[in-house]
């Protein structure tokens, strides 16, 4: 088959093509190839990778989009709309948080382009830019996402059988096909079709800019990528070609997870599914955790496994199938990762983490001797880091405490438990819920407010505070309790640093772990002159100040009035 070059940016009216031969293009398993053809001088097509826009784990999106002139539109104000459209939704859905799934993402990134040129339109005419029809078709997992509004067709080739896939958006009268009823930019508020199809490797999708009815000829014709016919005075085609499609990924191994049945709780020397059940670690009231010898991979595991009274707690057991996907997604050196096993080896729902050798941070703070500031600090500091790995990925953790926190020998830290860990754009229903211990809970999610990176750095602050004064907390009955009260031998900016990450108003603290661990590291590094008299003079708090004040005026008072009176 003759095609153009697979990557492709800008517009450009194609006449014969070239025959080239063409690497395809790859992203998470997917394997495709393009080709194009047509004459319609108001449309454009496009074809992305994740990678041009910083963002590989994206995919790849491949796009057609036909402008719809209103009056004497010059020609340019039709192409230029049609090319700023795929480009901005292609931006913008790239961009996209990669918490969020392929739908909403091509949802967030078209309703802000139909804003955007929505108001365009109506505020410049001058530009001639017009609504656009615009269908695309998103590679990222393992189904292909088809997005589309307005006057786009979508045919689909397997097995010699040719389906439609999509239906137009458009007005139908005597005379034929008339104008859209949905476009881009065409009404202040957007109505998107989305549908997932189960590609397959073999496939060929064709794409036309035009709504109206195409005769088999001109659909076999566009395949064939020898023109697209259709009763319009020209039409562009693309083809899409899939060479491969990806294996099942973790997404569809956890959905499966989710039918698995729950067993009783087993018994030391149990075996299951090859792992020798040995002592129990914890036993909660969902879930226990034991250790077990992998007799498979000759390795120690932990076993997280769920009780079925956890079935009686929805927000839980949602929160144990995150578990899964968070451990076995998030790369950071200093998180705990889990485990992955073949399907066919689980026979039950559980979770496989590797056993680490060493202890809880609460277990060490909670023995003599108390933490040194170097050791302290570089536990805070990897501590700083796993959070940042979480949120680089936008997830929040919401239960940070010393008894999820391992230390391992050669000064490793694990951040261990995320069962509730938060993530934005996807727990929609889980935002307002407060989630995590409350002595660590930041004041304002105890009034509804969303976990953030500030109340991330809240909870941090607390266990440096605890790993530091041997167990206690910040906050006494009435007052909050200063670090130097607690270890005066410690230099007083550490005090100073945990006060500000510490902060009732979240505007006041740290905006994130990153910014804490900086304020650590300059701390460490540069020191005070005298950190006892420093950590003496910021004890003292504003009422002291002026009542100190007051009695320095005073004496002074009576000095002068003493000697005016001799």
């Amino acid at each position: 088959m003759s095609l153009a070059p697979a990557t492709f940016y800008g517009f450009r009216r194609p006449t014969a093509m070239a025959d080239i031969a063409l690497e395809p293009l790859v992203s998470g398993g997917w394997q495709i190839r393009t080709g194009f053809t047509g004459t319609d001088a108001a449309s454009h097509f496009s074809v992305y990778q994740g990678s041009d826009f910083g963002h590989p784990e994206r995919g790849i999106l491949a796009a057609i989009a036909r402008a719809h002139p209103v009056g004497a539109i010059p020609a340019d104000g039709s192409r230029d709309a049609a090319q700023i459209s795929v480009f901005s939704f292609a931006e913008g859905y790239f961009g996209a948080r990669r918490t969020l799934g392929v739908k909403r993402a091509a949802n967030q990134a078209l309703h802000s382009l139909n804003g955007w040129l929505f108001g365009q339109i109506r505020a410049d005419s001058s530009r001639g830019l017009a609504p656009v029809s615009l269908t695309a078709l998103l590679f990222s997992g393992p189904l292909m996402g088809v997005v589309h509004i307005g006057a786009c067709r979508l045919y689909r080739s397997r097995n010699g059988v040719v389906t439609p896939l999509i239906r137009p958006h458009v007005r139908i009268t005597p005379q034929g096909p008339g104008e859209p009823t949905r476009a881009v930019g065409l009404d202040g508020e957007l109505a998107v079709d989305f549908a997932e199809e189960q590609a397959e490797a073999g496939d060929r999708y064709l794409l036309l800019s035009t709504g109206e009815s195409a005769s088999s000829e001109a659909v076999q014709a566009g395949f064939a990528l020898a023109g697209a016919g259709g009763n319009g005075p020209g039409v562009t085609a693309m083809v899409v070609d899939i060479i491969a499609a990806p294996a099942p990924d973790i997404a569809q191994a956890h959905a499966a997870m989710a039918d698995l049945p729950l067993k009783p709780a087993p018994r030391e020397g149990d075996v299951w599914d090859g792992f020798q059940i040995g002592r129990t670690l914890y036993r909660g009231r969902y879930t226990i955790l034991v250790v077990a010898r992998d007799t498979v991979e000759n390795r120690d595991v932990v076993l997280k496994i769920p009780l079925p009274s956890m079935l009686q707690d929805e927000i839980f057991a949602a929160g144990f199938m995150r578990e899964a996907w968070i451990g076995s997604t998030v790369r950071g050196s200093n998180v705990a990762r889990y485990l992955d096993l073949p399907p066919d080896r689980r026979s039950s729902l559980y979770l496989v983490m590797p056993l680490y050798k060493g202890e809880t941070l609460e277990k060490r703070l909670n023995r003599a001797p108390l933490m040194t500031l170097p050791d302290g600090v570089g536990i805070a500091l990897k501590l700083c880091e796993a959070v940042q790995d979480l949120a680089a990925i936008e997830i929040i953790h919401r239960d940070l405490k010393p008894e999820n926190i391992m230390l391992l020998p050669g000064n490793e830290v694990r951040l261990l438990d995320l069962g509730l860990a938060y993530l934005p754009g996807i727990d929609m229903a889980e935002a307002a819920r407060p989630g995590g211990t409350l002595r660590y809970m930041a004041p304002e999610l105890l009034k509804g407010v969303q976990a953030n990176a500030r109340s991330e750095v809240f909870s941090l602050a607390v266990t440096i505070y605890r790993m530091f004064s041997g167990g206690p907390y910040p906050f006494g009955q009435r007052e909050a309790v200063p670090l130097a009260r607690m270890r005066p031998d410690l230099p007083g900016w550490l005090g100073l640093v945990l006060k500000k990450a510490l902060a009732s108003d979240p505007n006041d603290r740290f905006e994130d772990a990153g910014a804490l661990a900086v304020a650590l590291n300059e701390g460490l590094v540069n020191g005070t002159p005298d950190p006892g008299r420093m950590a003496r003079w910021y004890e003292l708090n504003e009422l002291q100040i002026w009542q100190a004040a007051t009695i320095i005026f005073g004496i002074c008072f009576f000095a002068l009035l003493a000697r005016m009176l001799r």
